[in-house]
C-alpha cells in the first residue's frame, strides 16, 4: 500500500511508468494522452517532490512505496538498488541501440541505395488493405472499437431503418452477427464505457429523431435500456470522457442545436454543459487528454469548417469550456474521424457541390496545431465515413449512396522503414 504524498493519481501513475524506464512518449501512449501532457505532469512531480531528475524521482517512488520493488519492507535499500542497476542497465541498452541506429544513418548517408521514382505511390499502398466488406450495405450507424475488435450497431439499409449488430475478427478477416439494437435508428453514434457500448438518440423508420439509450454488453450480447435523452437528438457528435458520455449538438426533427448533453453512467443522469458556439449536426467529436474536439459539419444547410475544443473541467468550474482551434482546410461533414494519441485523423465525407470540392484531399492529420494532407489509396470524398483505432491500425467503413455495398479499409496509421546496415 503506498504511503501519504502530494500526487495526484495521474502523476502517481506517470511516476510509476517514468521508475519502469519508459520515456515521455511511451507513456504517453500507455495512458492515452499527448506528449505534451506527459511533460505537464513530469514538471508538477518533480516541484512537488521536490527532485531534479528522473532517477531521483525512481528513488522517491520506492522509499514511499509507489512502485514495487523486490525486498519489500525488510529488504528495502536492497531493493532499492537492484532496480537502480536495473534501469542503469536500460539507459545502457537504450544508449546502445541508439549508437547502432546512427551507424545505420552514416552508411546510408556514406553510401546510398538508388531509390525507384514510385517508392511515394508504394508507401501508400503498402500501408493500406481492403478488408471483408459488411455483411449488409450500412450508412448513417455507429461504429467502435472494443476488446480487439469492431462493431458496427444499426445504421440504415437497403430494407430501410435498422437494428442489425455485427462484428469484425481482425485476426479471421470475417464479420459475425449479433442480437439486434431493440430500437432500430439511423444518424447514430456510440462510445464504449465501463465495457459496453453505449447508443443514444437516432432517427427511427418514420423519420422522427428519438429519445432512446440502449446500452449493449458485448461480453454477453444483451441489451438493457438507460435513462432517455432530455429531448429527442439524431445526427449528434458522440464522445466519452473520464467515464461520461458528451452530446454535442444534432438534429431535433425541425432545425440543427447547439446543446450539449452529459450522462453520467453512474447515476443514470443527464445533466446540460454549455452550449456550443453555433448550431451543427453530421460534425464529429474524438477525445484527447484534456479534452473533446468537435469538428466541421453542417449548418444552415452550409458544410463548415470550424474545429472546437470543449474542456469539461472548465465547464464544471462554470469558466467557457470552448475554446477554437486550427479550422479544416475545407468543411464537410459525414466524415470519419478518430485520434490515436496527441494527432487526429479524418477521413472522407460529404464536401457539397461546387465543383472546387473534386480537389479537396481526401483525408487530413491534424498534429502539432496544423492539419496535414493524408495520402489515401482512393478518393473517400463524396461518402459517409466511419473510421475506429484498433492500436496503431484505422478501420475505415465507407458508405455507398446507393446503398450497394459497405467497403471496409485498413490503414497503417504508423509506419516506419528500418534500415540495417550491410558490412560485406
Amino acid at each position: 500500500m503506498t504511503e501519504e504524498h502530494p500526487l495526484s493519481e495521474r502523476e502517481i501513475e506517470v511516476l510509476q511508468y517514468v521508475a519502469a524506464g519508459l520515456t515521455n512518449r511511451e507513456i504517453a501512449q500507455k495512458l492515452t494522452i499527448s506528449h505534451n501532457t506527459v511533460k505537464v505532469h513530469l514538471s508538477n512531480i518533480f516541484e512537488k517532490i521536490n527532485v531534479a531528475s528522473r532517477t531521483e524521482a525512481t528513488v522517491y517512488a520506492i522509499e514511499h512505496r509507489i512502485v514495487d520493488v523486490p525486498g519489500g519492507e525488510s529488504g528495502q535499500q536492497t531493493g532499492a538498488l537492484s532496480f537502480l542497476r536495473q534501469v542503469k542497465w536500460y539507459w545502457l541498452a537504450i544508449g546502445a541501440l541508439l549508437l547502432i541506429f546512427l551507424i545505420a544513418i552514416l552508411t546510408r548517408a556514406l553510401f546510398p541505395v538508388p531509390t525507384p521514382p514510385q517508392t511515394a505511390t508504394a508507401d501508400v499502398v503498402e500501408r493500406w488493405k481492403e478488408l471483408a466488406p459488411m455483411p449488409e450495405a450500412r450508412q448513417g450507424m455507429a461504429a467502435v472499437a472494443f476488446d480487439g475488435k469492431i462493431y458496427t450497431l444499426a445504421g440504415e439499409g437497403p430494407d430501410g431503418v435498422s437494428g442489425s449488430v455485427f462484428r469484425y475478427l481482425p485476426e479471421e478477416d470475417r464479420w459475425e452477427t449479433l442480437s439486434d439494437k431493440p430500437t432500430p435508428v439511423t444518424d447514430v453514434e456510440g462510445v464504449v464505457i465501463g465495457e459496453k457500448i453505449y447508443i443514444t438518440g437516432g432517427k427511427t423508420a418514420d423519420g422522427k429523431p428519438t429519445d432512446t439509450l440502449e446500452i449493449y454488453d458485448p461480453q454477453q450480447d444483451t441489451w438493457e435500456i438507460g435513462a432517455p435523452l432530455p429531448q429527442a437528438l439524431s445526427a449528434y457528435a458522440l464522445s466519452d470522457f473520464e467515464g461520461k458520455m458528451y452530446v454535442f449538438g444534432g438534429w431535433d426533427g425541425k432545425k440543427a442545436l447547439d446543446t450539449v448533453w452529459i450522462y453520467e453512467p453512474l447515476s443514470g443522469s443527464w445533466e446540460k454543459g454549455k452550449a456550443m458556439n453555433q448550431a451543427v449536426i453530421h460534425s464529429s467529436a474524438v477525445t484527447l487528454s484534456d479534452g473533446i474536439v468537435l469538428i466541421g459539419g453542417q449548418s444552415n444547410s452550409t458544410e463548415v469548417d470550424n474545429v472546437f475544443i470543449y474542456y469539461p473541467s472548465r465547464d464544471n468550474l462554470a469558466e467557457e469550456p470552448w475554446e477554437n482551434i486550427s479550422n479544416l482546410p475545407d468543411g464537410r461533414y459525414d466524415f470519419g474521424a478518430a485520434a490515436l494519441s496527441d494527432s487526429i485523423y479524418i477521413i472522407g465525407g460529404l464536401v457539397g457541390d461546387d465543383p472546387d470540392n473534386s480537389n479537396m484531399n481526401s483525408g487530413y492529420i491534424y498534429y502539432d496545431g496544423d492539419w496535414q494532407p493524408l495520402d489515401t489509396i482512393k478518393d473517400f470524398n463524396g461518402h459517409q465515413m466511419k473510421i475506429q483505432f484498433l492500436n496503431s491500425m484505422l478501420y475505415l467503413l465507407e458508405s455507398d449512396e446507393l446503398l450497394t455495398k459497405t467497403e471496409f479499409w485498413v490503414f497503417r496509421a504508423l509506419y516506419y522503414d528500418i534500415y540495417i546496415p550491410y558490412l560485406p
